[in-house]
This record gives structure tokens, sequence and C-alpha cells, in this order.
């Protein structure tokens, strides 16, 4: 089961005051139904920032996934997925989607991505170190899903394919 999943994450240090957990590749699709931020664990008695980015593929769009969360509670998030973006509380003007994702834009999608991480950096003086990321031999462990179970009332069908 997908809510069963745990995600493989790295971690280490994103600045002063601030660590990071990674999962590369993430293991299932985002899906906002069914997404619990793993922020709102991660900040009981602190803050949390939580990224969840996926790219185009050829029948689906790309999607950016930003949450803020302080003890426990999502102060702000947003959600951009193509041209539609969805948003919960009041997103500070740094990080404002509209600014960061402009629909005008053809590269939107790409370099939106890019732009975000630059205004958190910003924002909360946090950064994520890409070598280490990328090539590190950074501490992993497995972690909570990413996704909920269905709730009363959800269905939820999985389904495989077996080569006889």
């Amino acid at each position: 089961m997908t809510w069963e999943d745990e995600a493989l994450t790295a971690v280490g240090r994103a600045g002063p005051g601030w660590s990071f957990a990674f999962e590369a590749p993430p293991v299932g699709r985002f899906d906002e139904r069914w997404f619990v931020s793993p922020g709102l664990a991660a900040s009981r008695g602190t803050r949390a920032v939580t990224v969840w980015s996926e790219p185009s593929r050829t029948h689906r769009p790309g999607v950016f996934h930003l949450s803020v969360t302080e003890d426990g509670e999502e102060r702000y998030a947003f959600t951009v997925r193509a041209t539609s973006v969805s948003g919960r509380g009041s997103v500070p003007a740094a990080l404002d989607p509209d600014h960061l994702f402009p629909r005008d834009d053809a590269h939107a999608e790409r370099l939106g991505g890019r732009r975000a991480l630059e205004a958190l950096a910003a924002e909360f003086g946090v950064r994520l170190p890409r070598f280490a990321l990328g090539r590190g031999r950074l501490h992993s462990f497995r972690t909570r899903p990413w996704n909920r179970p269905p709730g009363p009332g959800e269905g939820y069908v999985t389904w495989g394919v077996v080569r006889a």
C-alpha cells in the first residue's frame, strides 16, 4: 500500500539552525488528496519547510509544492501544477507562486522551481548542499510515508502486472 511506503531520506545540515531530509527519487506521485506533509510531525517545537518537485512527463504536468509548518500546524502552503495554483494560508510576498511561476513564461515550470529554492534561501537562510545530495555520503534512514491511508468512505485500488 502506498500509504505504508516509507520514504528513504538522506539527512544533513542546511544552514545555522536548519537540517534537511531529502528523498530522491520519491516513492509515489504527488496527489494533494492523499498527501500528508512530513513537516507537520517534523515541526513540533520548531519550524519545517517541505518541498515536493515532480517534473513534467509526456502526459502529466509537473508539480511543485511548498509548505511551511510550525509547532505541528501548517502556516501556509501552495501547489503549482502546470498553470494551476492552489494555496492555503498567507504566503509571504517573497514566496508568492504567481511571481515565482509566471503563467506567461514558457519556462515557468523549470525556472520556477529554481526561483522558489532561491526565495527559500533568502527568506529562511537555508540552502541544500547540491554536491552532498548528488555525490555525498549522507546518513539515510526510512521515515514516515508522505501519503495517508484512505479515510472513511474512500476507496483505494492497487494493481500489478504478473508475467506468466
